[in-house]
């Protein structure tokens, strides 16, 4: 296998490594792994997911959307203008509906009853007389293959982190390694994975019953970043990022006493984050609620 054919079958490839034990993924992903200008590639296309992913998670998706392409589908007698015309409107109001991810499950599970088509088959039934049916295809494609539940954050900054940490979060199919209520339990399992745990914590955060928690990779990288959530009696889960202090790009953070004057948001995706470190650790604390509600927890 040439290194362009290793980028064609790589482009495909699902964060959460579920091709790994596919013949032509195991070959190229070790190609990728000694040839580095192959592996450099590799670790720049996933970073792009991660901001795609972000990118994709703002765009709103109505309920009727399912019909609305299946009535495209049919409509074999419509002129390619038109049918193009109809599409792109359909997209002009998308908005992920709160049952998108149980629809996306049940669809994989269908799926999976389905006889699969050989890897050569998968690219070569992509002949479409529509551009806007290949269109359809290929964003059900990376919704449901691209996003899926793996545990990679690109960037080494941490505005790169945030949006890619975001984007994981955002994604219908993220699933958390652990899940327990009681915070001790995170941090012993955390622990034993080698992975960094917290021993001061934010006052608001001090006392919440605990949700779950999940390795993370930085950069690409195979280095271990924690990643915690904490369940508000009222309020949206409050996710806290933990990884070594150097994984970032010498950007300096303050203490954790600051960290509520750096409360900011991203007003297009609904999130508050803000950041501290101590001497060992960088945090990064979001959560989907207005900025002055995420500095109200350091009081």
């Amino acid at each position: 296998m040439d290194k362009q054919r290793a980028k064609f079958i790589l482009q495909s490839f699902r964060p959460d490594g579920a091709d790994a034990h596919d013949p032509d993924f195991a070959e190229a992903l070790g190609l990728a792994a000694e040839d580095r200008e192959l592996g450099a590639w590799l670790a720049k296309e996933r970073a792009r997911d991660a901001a795609f992913a972000l990118a994709l998670g703002k765009l709103p998706i109505p309920e009727n959307l399912r019909e609305a392409i299946f009535g495209v589908l049919q409509e074999g007698d419509l002129e390619l203008t038109e049918l193009d015309a109809a599409f792109v409107g359909a997209l002009a109001s998308v908005h992920p509906p709160e049952g998108l991810r149980d629809q996306i499950l049940t669809a994989m599970e269908v799926e999976q009853k389905i006889e699969r088509p050989t890897f050569g088959q998968k690219f070569g039934r992509l002949k479409w007389v529509s551009s806007a049916v290949a269109a359809v295809i290929a964003i059900s494609l990376v919704a449901v293959f691209t996003f899926g539940g793996g545990n990679a954050v690109a960037g080494t900054t941490v505005a790169e982190l945030e949006s890619s940490t975001i984007a994981l979060l955002s994604n219908p199919l993220f699933s958390l390694d652990l899940k327990n209520d009681r915070q001790a339990e995170l941090y012993t399992w955390l622990k034993g994975k080698a992975l960094p745990a917290p021993e001061v914590l934010p006052e608001g955060l001090q006392g919440l019953e605990g949700v779950g928690c999940k390795y993370l990779e930085i950069g690409g990288k195979k280095t271990g970043a924690s990643l915690i959530c904490y369940r508000q009696t009222d309020g949206p889960i409050v996710h806290l990022v933990m990884l070594k202090k150097e994984e970032l790009s010498g950007e300096k953070l303050p203490r954790i006493a600051a960290a509520a004057r750096k409360c900011g948001g991203c007003k297009s995706s609904g999130w508050a984050t803000t950041q501290w470190s101590d001497e060992q650790h960088a945090f990064l604390m979001l959560s989907q609620m207005e900025p002055t509600q995420l500095a109200a927890l350091f009081e």
